[in-house]
């Protein structure tokens, strides 16, 4: 989890989640935008999986994932990651590689 001035508002959410650029894979959509500090959110829905527990450990990995490779390259901006339904079927390495290849794009 990113520090609190690091996280989207709901109003700032709803604008990036509009305005933002899209990239799309298999297993997840990247939306990336333009803004002065660095800002993160993770979208894990009831369709990726019904258990609330898998979906926090879902959304921890990708947490730890942006952490470690953005945060560590200087990234400035909004990220917000929203995962899809296949995502959920990925192990902890092909889920850093997939996350690595599109978040590389």
């Amino acid at each position: 989890m990113f520090k609190k001035s690091e996280r989207l508002s709901k109003v700032e959410f709803s604008h990036y989640f509009k305005t933002g650029k899209r990239y799309h894979s298999k297993y997840v959509t990247v939306i990336i935008d333009q803004h002065p500090t660095r800002k993160m959110a993770v979208i894990a829905s009831k369709k990726v999986a019904k258990s609330a527990v898998r979906r926090n450990l879902l959304r921890r990995r990708v947490y730890a994932f942006l952490r470690e490779e953005l945060v560590s390259e200087g990234f400035v901006g909004v990220c917000i990651v929203i995962l899809k339904p296949n995502f959920n079927s990925l192990s902890r390495k092909a889920t850093y590689e997939e996350l690595k290849k599109q978040l590389i794009k």
